[in-house]
Order: C-alpha cells, then sequence, then structure tokens
C-alpha cells in the first residue's frame, strides 16, 4: 500500500468513527458527564489526527 493509499484508508475510518461518536451524542446515548468528556475529547482527539495526516499529506504528488 502506498502512502496515498494509507492516508485515505485512515482517514475513512478516522470520519466513520467520529460520525458514530457524533451520532450517539445526538441520541443521547451518554449518560453522565464523564461519558460526555470521554466521548468529546474521542471527538476532538480523532479530529486531530484527521487534521494531522491531511497536513502531512499536502505537497504529496499524487501518481497514477
Amino acid at each position: 500500500m502506498d502512502s496515498i493509499g494509507l492516508a485515505e484508508h485512515l482517514l475513512k475510518d478516522i470520519r466513520e468513527k467520529k460520525e458514530a461518536l457524533k451520532h450517539s451524542l445526538a441520541l443521547g446515548a451518554v449518560d453522565n458527564i464523564e461519558t460526555y468528556r470521554f466521548t468529546v475529547g474521542q471527538i476532538r482527539g480523532l479530529q486531530y489526527c484527521e487534521d494531522e495526516i491531511k497536513s502531512a499529506m499536502k505537497g504529496v504528488i499524487y501518481n497514477d
């Protein structure tokens, strides 16, 4: 797997996990403040990872 493929795979997984966590928050699946904070922390961590991958991939030339 090349670097582009790896980045795309990671970004896809990160985005899916973020959406699942956001969906669970929207449905009210958290029952206390600790769970809420943990879930929001996970979303923020995933967003940070996504941003870092996107910034690392800037300037990478796509070879077809």
